[in-house]
């Protein structure tokens, strides 16, 4: 509640008691019914819509802003909402960014270029988010082995321990992989979804959660999303998707994308 909010209600009833009730929101959306789920699904579906218009929209000569308005017109012509649009381009041969672009600039796009994204759609409510690097041309032997030899390889590690029953705390320690592959990272690896992102989340030095929140649970959201940086913090590889975690395992949305990097003609 805002401070000039509170201070009208408090001055207004002076006999009235106002108390913080903490985040009981989380706890009725942490863990979702079949017909919330449906709803993430539909968010992710408007995710993985929203990448590839950008992958079509990514052509020489056009600047940043036109990627995030291919992406907020498949977001929204799909009957969903735009939480966020995280865009931004780098050259490959010389980058110069390890994260997207809050307010894509007018940076016109040139061959040869990669292009860093996190999406956030939102459907009748409910978030999902998604980030692939998507590269103008083919990728650079640099940019096309740290994303074989590290990003793909640690994505596909930490994702094995999205289950039920698995602690947080596990995929924390396999994030490790990273470094030991010499590689520095952005410090949030991992985190979760009630109607947009919560906690609990997994950062490279620690879990923060409350104490029923550390363990995975059936019927939770989760954005795994680690984004390896070369160690001298010049190149980044953001790649995140979202995952729904099943009775059994857990079931990756925005399943149009494959896990891989995306190239961009033009």
């Amino acid at each position: 509640m805002p401070v000039n909010q509170h201070r009208t209600l408090t001055e207004a009833l002076p006999e009235a008691r106002v108390e913080p009730v903490g985040d009981f929101f989380h706890e009725f959306l942490v863990t979702k019914s079949p017909a919330e789920l449906e709803r993430v699904r539909r968010a992710g579906d408007l995710c993985a819509a929203a990448t590839l218009a950008m992958v079509e929209a990514a052509r020489p000569g056009v600047p940043e802003y036109e990627v995030k308005a291919a992406a907020a017109h498949a977001i929204l012509g799909g009957g969903g909402e735009i939480d966020f649009l995280i865009i931004g381009s780098t050259p490959m041969d010389r980058p110069r960014m390890v994260f997207g672009n809050p307010r894509p600039s007018a940076r016109r796009l040139q061959r040869g270029d990669l292009i860093l994204s996190e999406l956030a759609a939102g459907y009748e409510g409910y978030t999902a988010q998604v980030g692939v690097p998507i590269c103008v041309g083919t990728p650079t032997d640099r940019v096309r082995r740290m994303f074989d030899e590290v990003v793909l390889p640690g994505f596909t590690l930490l994702a094995a321990e999205l289950r039920p029953g698995a602690p947080f705390e596990a995929v924390r320690e396999k994030a490790a992989f990273f470094r030991q592959k010499g590689y520095q990272s952005r410090p949030t690896i991992l985190h979760s979804l009630d109607l947009v992102s919560h906690a609990p989340d997994v950062s490279v030095e620690a879990v923060h959660a409350d104490p029923e929140d550390r363990v995975i649970k059936p019927g939770i959201t989760l954005m795994l999303e680690p984004n390896p940086i070369t160690a001298d913090g010049l190149l980044g590889l953001f790649f995140g998707h979202t995952f729904i975690i099943t009775d059994t395992g857990h079931e990756r949305l925005a399943g149009r994308l494959p896990l891989d990097l995306l190239v961009a003609g033009g």
